[in-house]
């Protein structure tokens, strides 16, 4: 669902746009250098400052974009943030809060979510890096991981991919050879 966002397409605009508002820019001096060539340097530095607005446009759209990326699939919710990856089954998750575990007894709600997960470590991140609610966040990740049927109109996770980048390597146990 939100996995499959990119910013390529906001990046091509940006790019496009400021080469279109190099160009006219260059065409406006070359026609304001020729005599009778005023109208058209007019002409053409409009079309520059177009091209500079679409500019900042699209370089405020990539500073308002979201750090990471959450990919919510089948069998599983896939948080990736900068070069770190977390997975976390949704038949192994317990508990799924925003409250601060160090506050406890009393309950303290904070921004990051935090997912206990049986028999592995709990995955924690701050729904606001992916451009989430925190509460609307956790209410549907409960949601997905309540509703099996729900879940079943996810996108299933691609491990043919995942096997290309680490492949699984079958076979008996050699010695170390210490």
């Amino acid at each position: 669902m939100i996995y499959v966002r990119s910013r390529r397409p906001i990046v091509t605009v940006a790019v496009c746009a400021a080469g279109c508002t190099l160009t006219f820019a260059a065409l406006a001096f070359v026609a304001l250098q020729l005599p009778g060539g005023l109208v058209a340097a007019i002409a053409l530095a409009a079309g520059g400052v177009a091209g500079l607005a679409v500019t900042v446009w699209a370089a405020l759209g990539l500073r308002a974009w979201p750090s990471g990326k959450l990919g919510l699939f089948r069998d599983r919710l896939l948080v990736v943030h900068d070069r770190h990856e977390m997975r976390a089954l949704w038949d192994r998750m317990d508990t799924i809060t925003l409250a601060d575990e160090a506050s406890w007894p009393s309950i303290k709600l904070t921004d990051r979510l935090t997912i206990n997960l049986r028999y592995e470590p709990p995955v924690r991140f701050k729904p606001a890096d992916f451009g989430l609610e925190a509460g609307s966040c956790r209410d549907l990740i409960l949601r997905l991981r309540d509703d099996r049927e729900l879940r079943s109109r996810l996108p299933e996770f691609d491990s043919a991919r995942d096997l290309a980048a680490a492949p699984v390597v079958a076979g008996e146990m050699s010695d170390p050879g210490l």
